[in-house]
């Protein structure tokens, strides 16, 4: 359902999604997530994480609006990003993923990928 991987070279933290979330399930992976970047030490907050959700179904509107609410959550700031990344292949998944961007304006969506990578990395 999901995975999460840690590039030290490159400060990046990426997670893979694939299914169907619900609000629960999202619950549990972000703890998971929380748990790799506290891994990082000193560099948590200075990593850019990258969310792989070209397999993810589309979301419950529970599920996107506590996504909202986590990633705008001011209680995880030490552990924000300096930037996010998600991509996805769905035009329908990118535009319910827009409404992350409202809570947090360092929050890239893309089709692909490379562009993904290449805008966290610039």
């Amino acid at each position: 359902m999901h995975s999460v991987t840690i590039d030290r070279t490159r400060n990046l933290i990426e997670v893979r999604l694939k299914g169907f979330f619900s609000p629960e399930d999202a619950g549990w992976m972000g703890e998971e997530v929380r748990e790799a970047i506290r891994t990082l030490g000193t560099a948590a907050g200075q990593h850019v994480t990258l969310y792989d959700v070209s397999k993810v179904k589309i979301a419950s509107k529970p599920t996107i609006a506590m996504m909202i609410g986590v990633f705008g959550n001011p209680v995880f700031r030490d552990l924000w990003a300096r930037r996010v990344a998600f991509y996805s292949t769905s035009a329908l998944g990118r535009l319910q993923l827009q409404r992350v961007c409202d809570v947090r304006e360092d929050v890239g969506i893309f089709e692909d990928r490379p562009a993904a990578l290449a805008w966290l990395l610039s």
